[in-house]
């Protein structure tokens, strides 16, 4: 017997979808996890936790982001790869020093290099 209840698990947060180029989250980066549908992320922000779809180019990016980190996920819209295929891209920013995960060099994201 299949239930028609639509069931929600409560004290997970927010679910934040990749709508508009321009749209941002900023806060703690608590990891990623594996999802329903894919890999997620969670941040702790101001308003409690939020939880985004990890996009390839987001979890190449956040991948050398340590936990605990504050960082600034924006995403940028939509991109054609060098092999014709759409995707989602985003820059991620980091706060301060000591931000990339072991076993990789503390150094600046692409995005930041540029912003500098």
């Amino acid at each position: 017997m299949s239930s028609l209840k639509r069931w929600r698990q409560v004290g997970q947060g927010q679910f934040h979808k990749w709508a508009q180029p321009g749209d941002e989250v900023e806060g703690t980066w608590r990891g990623a996890h594996d999802g329903r549908y894919g890999p997620l992320g969670t941040l702790e922000t101001a308003e409690g936790l939020v939880t985004f779809p990890l996009h390839a180019a987001l979890l190449d990016r956040l991948k050398l982001v340590r936990e605990g980190a504050e960082v600034l996920i924006r995403y940028t819209g939509m991109q054609t790869s060098r092999a014709g295929r759409l995707f989602k891209a985003f820059d991620v920013f980091v706060a301060g020093e000591g931000w990339a995960a072991e076993g990789t060099q503390d150094v600046a994201p692409r995005s930041l290099a540029e912003g500098a």
